[in-house]
C-alpha cells in the first residue's frame, strides 16, 4: 500500500482520436512530461457524456488539454472559412464536456496548444479559424525548425504565469494556425507574440487554470517549459 503522502497526483492526458481509423494516441512527450514534473499520467479518450465525464474527473486532479487539429467550426457557431484544417468534433466534443467540468470544479488544468482554443471555446471566447487570413500582418506561426527549437519570443504580462515562471520574456517554439480572438469571462491574457497574438491566457483566481500556445511538452531541456509542468502538478498536488 502507497500512503497519501507517497502518492502522486493523477494528471488526466487528452488524446487525438479518429474511430474511422480506431486510432487513438497522444505525443509520448506529455507522458514524459508529467512524469518527470512528479506527477503520474493516465490517457483520456473521448468522453461523450456528462456521466463520462464525473467518472473521468472522479479519477484525477489535474487535465492536460493536449494539442492536435481544428476545431470544427461548428462547434465554434461559424461558418467554415477558407484555411481551416482537419477537424475531429468527437475529440472537439469530449475536450470542451471535460474543459467546462474542470472550470466548474477549479480542477488544475494545462492546455496546449489546441488545448488553449478548446479550452477557450469551453468557457464562452472566441478563436480565430486561420490567422493568415484573418490576421493580415501576423508572422509566420507554424515553424520551419525541428520542434524542441525556439521560434519566437512572447512577453509575459503580469499574471501566475510570469510569476512561476520568473521572467518577462522568454522564447516558445510554435506550431498552430489558429488562436485565441476573444478571451472568456474571468479570464486574462499572460502573453502575447511581437505580432500581438495572444500567446497564453489563465483564469482569474483558479488554483491553476493555464493555457499555452506554444508546445514546453516537447522542450524538455527548458528549465520554463519544466515549470509549467510543475506548476500543473503542485495544483493537482493539492487537490489529493
Amino acid at each position: 500500500m502507497v500512503s497519501k503522502l507517497g502518492r502522486k497526483p493523477i494528471i488526466g492526458i487528452t488524446v487525438a482520436h479518429c474511430s474511422e481509423e480506431i486510432n487513438t494516441y497522444p505525443r509520448g512527450y506529455y507522458v514524459d512530461a508529467v512524469k518527470r514534473a512528479g506527477g503520474q499520467p493516465i490517457l483520456l479518450p473521448p468522453v461523450s457524456s456528462s456521466e463520462e465525464v464525473r467518472e473521468v474527473m472522479g479519477l484525477i486532479q489535474g487535465l492536460i488539454l493536449t494539442g492536435g487539429g481544428d476545431i470544427s467550426p461548428i462547434l465554434l457557431k461559424e461558418t467554415p472559412l477558407r484555411g481551416i484544417g482537419d477537424c475531429q468534433p468527437e475529440r472537439d466534443i469530449g475536450e470542451i464536456l471535460l474543459a467546462q467540468e474542470a472550470l466548474a470544479v477549479d480542477l488544475p488544468l494545462l492546455g496546449i496548444c489546441k488545448g488553449i482554443q478548446v479550452l477557450v471555446v469551453a468557457a464562452g471566447g472566441k478563436i480565430y479559424q486561420d490567422i493568415i487570413s484573418q490576421v493580415p500582418n501576423s508572422l509566420e506561426h507554424k515553424q520551419k525548425a525541428p520542434r524542441n527549437s525556439p521560434w519566437h519570443e512572447v512577453e509575459l504580462l503580469p499574471s501566475q504565469l510570469r510569476e512561476l515562471l520568473g521572467q518577462k520574456r522568454i522564447q516558445v517554439n510554435s506550431f498552430h494556425h489558429q488562436a485565441v480572438s476573444e478571451i472568456p469571462p474571468d479570464f486574462l491574457v499572460s502573453s502575447k507574440a511581437p505580432d500581438g497574438i495572444i500567446e497564453s491566457i489563465e483564469r482569474r483566481d483558479a488554483q491553476f487554470c493555464v493555457g499555452v500556445q506554444w508546445h514546453p511538452e516537447v522542450m524538455v531541456e527548458d528549465q520554463y517549459s519544466q515549470r509549467i509542468f510543475r506548476g500543473l502538478v503542485e495544483g493537482a498536488r493539492k487537490k489529493m
